[in-house]
């Protein structure tokens, strides 16, 4: 691909998997599983049609969106190293990654806290409160899903000795051939079994402080990112043919399919899916499994089609494109306090995620595009 073309389709990926990001957090709000700041519903409250729904959703999310994140970014790292000096990089990646770590750390998440207790325990928005907040202060904690961005940040680091090694210590591997189904299958067995082994030891919830890492999915985050950096300096992306496409577009149609029949055997319809989650348990081992298959069907399937049919862009979709970034940071403040406000509309939690999903998808990019517009913020986000 042109150097200095821009990916017009991995723009449109990236506008996605944010939305994607955006109605995750939406679900846990309503009742799906997972860490949020707000939350009106447990999976404890729900009736197995809305636990269901609402699980395999988050579920389903979880096993693909931050691991194709990181696929993006191992695949761009690769090229920016191609092109700049390292002293250039490490600048640039501590302005733009470290400058809103220490932003959502120190004022984001302070602020938001402060909103919360007034919204909901009429706590007075004074100084003194938030100097309160500021004393309680976790940095692990606070870090909430900025646990991505830093990161990100320390496998841009590491990268860059990694490479300046290789270049001294070439492995002369041929990468440009795009594996064929037995080697990508092979390598989702494998890293799904280990995914399994780490599960025994640190199942799904657990998080490792202070950087609020989820220790149970580290793994393929790593290696989606190492896959990435492969994929750039094997052409992957043009590599990619509609035969190959095509069988992974059925596998993970396939994969959809067959996890509400995992959900079941793992005892979803009674609300304990403490088996699929870790230790060693045959669920946890059939779940491990099913999402690497997932993730890299979502990856292989997504990537082609888009290429083919929404390599283009308007006007919105370039705007949506430059406040992407922007959007994953303050998506947080605006979700929890939109949600929080509204708590006392009684609906159904199936109803009211679906009735919120556009006014939240469009305060959240609108928010983000006025922000990123601020001075000073655009050399950041």
């Amino acid at each position: 691909m042109p150097e200095n073309k821009r990916l017009l389709f991995i723009d449109n990926i990236r506008i996605l998997l944010t939305v994607i990001v955006i109605l995750h957090h939406l679900a846990i709000t309503y009742g799906a599983p997972g860490g949020w700041y707000y939350r009106e519903f447990e999976v404890s409250q729900h009736d197995p049609v809305t636990l269901t729904t609402l699980v395999l959703f988050a579920a389903s999310n979880q096993a693909y969106f931050m691991g194709f994140f990181f696929f993006l970014s191992g695949y761009f790292s690769a090229g920016v190293l191609e092109r700049k000096s390292p002293y250039q990089i490490l600048f640039q990646r501590f302005i733009r990654l470290g400058i809103p770590i220490l932003f959502f750390v120190y004022l984001i998440s302070p602020a938001l806290r402060l909103l919360l207790r007034f919204i909901f325990f009429d706590h007075p928005l004074s100084l003194a409160g938030l100097k309160v907040i500021y004393r309680s202060l976790d940095f692990g904690i606070e870090l909430g899903l900025m646990w991505f961005v830093i990161l990100l940040l320390l496998f841009s680091i590491l990268y860059i000795p990694w490479n300046l090694l290789l270049k001294k210590f070439p492995l002369n591997l041929n990468f440009n051939i795009f594996p064929n189904r037995f080697k990508l299958i092979s390598f989702a067995v494998l890293i799904g079994t280990a995914t399994f082994l780490i599960r025994i030891y640190f199942p799904i919830g657990f998080v490792f402080q202070p950087l609020n890492l989820q220790v149970p999915f580290l793994l393929q985050y790593i290696m989606l990112f190492i896959i990435g950096i492969t994929a750039y300096h094997g052409n992957w992306l043009d590599l990619l043919k509609p035969t190959i496409n095509r069988f992974w577009r059925n596998l993970t149609l396939g994969l959809i399919a067959s996890m509400s029949v995992l959900f079941i055997l793992s005892g979803g319809l009674r609300g304990d899916v403490t088996p699929a989650l870790g230790g060693f348990h045959w669920q946890s081992l059939a779940y491990s499994l099913w999402e690497q298959l997932f993730c890299l069907g979502m990856i292989i399937t997504l990537l082609p089609y888009f290429k083919e049919k929404k390599n283009c862009q308007g006007k919105l979709a370039k705007e949506l494109t430059a406040s992407s970034y922007a959007v994953y940071i303050f998506h947080t403040p605006v979700l929890v306090l939109f949600t929080a406000l509204l708590r006392e509309l009684t609906f159904h939690p199936l109803i009211k995620t679906l009735l919120f999903i556009l006014p939240v998808l469009g305060l959240c990019f609108l928010s983000a595009s006025l922000i990123r517009r601020l001075p000073g913020f655009r050399y950041v986000l």
